[in-house]
């Protein structure tokens, strides 16, 4: 089955804002035990720091929630993994000590709701190799049962969380047939394109595909034909096409490619690679390069107009065979 073709350059804008959200969150409970400690030789004056940096962090992300660089989120739970490591370090009681540990599990509730199975799992790692060195280093009692303890939640919440989002994700991004992106999944994609474009400047073009005759295709030979032959069609495109460009399914036999840093000259090109992949296959196609302001429907409407004028100019052409 196909793949989308997909390169992310940045992090999703849901990440950045819920990880915005988590620190701004943080420094403000940091704040809070600065104020009122577990103890009276609670080490507040770090607490109150550590709440004011992540204030000052979490008001940036804030603010370029959109366009976080991809590996800057991970930076982040580094970064805010060692301080919990350190906070748990400087503890002066074992009750301290504990309540600071479940820090990590919502280091591991982020990274398994939006990374992969890999980058979770060496976060959840990194997480738990500072905490067995914090409890060995700071001298806290029963090290080995607080460890174990610790860890086996941690790592089951982060496994068991990171399982229904992947399961989730691929049955709401993947159309189950093709393995191209769903419309909803395109869609988006498509409008945060053509924001990074807008910004940089960038040629942004999109090509609208659609089968001639499918219909007649599936009334001939049969629906498990037609689904053979939309198969066999994405995955011979998806293996055509770019890194960085995108596979979606727009509905029925339409697909549609979004072609970053491609000026409408260029799609021909590209285009003729793809009916060379799989040359059995009609279909018809139609382009646009996006017009700074223009929205993302207004943008795939010119493109199906061009679409619809070359169906109109192959309408002789013959139909596609199916063995």
């Amino acid at each position: 089955m196909a793949r989308a073709v997909r390169t992310r350059r940045r992090a999703p804008a849901a990440e950045g804002r819920t990880l915005a959200r988590a620190v701004l969150g943080i420094g403000v409970l940091s704040l809070a035990t600065a104020v009122v400690p577990f103890s009276p030789t609670a080490p507040t004056r770090m607490a109150a720091a550590m709440g004011g940096t992540a204030l000052v962090l979490g008001a940036v992300l804030h603010a370029r929630a959109d366009r976080l660089p991809r590996a800057l989120p991970h930076a982040v739970l580094l970064l805010a993994t060692c301080l919990v490591s350190v906070s748990v370090l400087a503890s002066t009681t074992p009750a301290g000590r504990v309540v600071t540990a479940f820090s990590y599990v919502w280091i591991a509730l982020f990274t398994a709701t939006f990374h992969s199975r890999r980058a979770m799992c060496t976060h959840v790692a990194v997480a738990l190799t500072g905490f067995a060195a914090a409890l060995w280093a700071g001298g806290a009692p029963a090290p080995a049962q607080t460890w174990g303890f610790m860890g086996t939640t941690t790592a089951a919440v982060a496994w068991t969380v990171n399982s229904l989002v992947l399961r989730l994700r691929t049955r709401a991004d993947e159309d189950l047939l093709t393995g191209a992106l769903t419309r909803g999944a395109w869609l988006a994609e498509a409008d945060a394109a053509v924001s990074r474009a807008t910004r940089a400047g960038a040629p942004l073009s999109l090509a609208v595909l659609d089968l001639d005759d499918f219909k007649a295709v599936n009334d001939r030979d049969g629906h498990a034909a037609g689904d053979r032959l939309l198969t066999e069609l994405t995955g011979a495109w998806a293996g055509a096409l770019r890194p960085g460009d995108l596979l979606g399914r727009l509905g029925g036999d339409e697909f549609a490619v979004l072609l970053p840093h491609t000026g409408a000259g260029e799609v021909p090109g590209l285009l003729a690679a793809l009916r060379a992949a799989h040359p059995r296959g009609r279909w018809s196609a139609g382009v646009a390069e996006h017009v700074p302001g223009e929205g993302v429907a207004d943008w795939i409407a010119r493109a199906d107009a061009d679409l619809y004028a070359h169906k109109r100019a192959r309408s002789g052409a013959p139909r596609p065979e199916v063995r």
